[in-house]
């Protein structure tokens, strides 16, 4: 059960409607009714919305205007998700990934927690990196090499970047108890 309770829009201040009215202009949100609590990291950060704007632009700026193409941007939320156990995460960026070109059985040991096997270079290098990374909270030379010759150094800064938005959400999420949507089915369902 979620630590927080849901913010009604007429309980909102003018900066919580404001990030609030945002939200709900995107297009995944757009066929909500006028009057829906926030779901996900966004139902916390929405207590800070002046935090909540500036880690919105950064989110927004990886995931629509950076240089990840999406395929190799939603395994790298994929991978940390599933290390933090962040059902919502995992839930929305699962299928997100298959729709990205990211083969189902990747998806599938992943969230097994079991280490995938990659036809493509590229996301093998991404795997290994965030993983690493996230898990260990470091990288060893080899995989390092891997992403750097894979990524290029400015994208390989921007995966740093993203795996910091996920281990935040993901932290968010895991913190606050916040469960997963209405009509969204768990993909940890073992986890209590």
């Amino acid at each position: 059960m979620s630590r927080l309770t849901p913010l009604a829009p007429q309980d909102m201040t003018l900066a919580q409607k404001n990030y609030y009215d945002a939200l709900m202009q995107r297009p995944n949100n757009k066929n909500q009714p006028a009057d829906v609590p926030l779901t996900g990291p966004f139902h916390a950060w929405q207590r800070s919305p002046e935090f909540a704007v500036k880690l919105g632009v950064w989110e927004q700026y990886l995931r629509k205007d950076g240089l990840l193409e999406p395929r190799l941007l939603e395994l790298a939320t994929i991978t940390v998700g599933r290390i933090w156990s962040a059902e919502i995460v995992f839930g929305s960026h699962g299928p997100a990934a298959v729709a990205a070109g990211i083969d189902p059985e990747i998806v599938e040991s992943i969230r097994r927690r079991e280490t995938p096997v990659f036809e493509k270079s590229d996301e093998a290098a991404v795997y290994y990196f965030t993983h690493q990374l996230t898990q260990n909270y470091d990288v060893d030379d080899a995989v390092y090499a891997d992403a750097l010759d894979a990524l290029g150094e400015a994208a390989l800064v921007e995966l740093i970047g993203l795996a910091g938005l996920y281990v935040t959400a993901s932290m968010t999420l895991n913190a606050f108890r916040i469960p997963v949507r209405a009509g969204m089915k768990r993909p940890y369902p073992d986890k209590q």
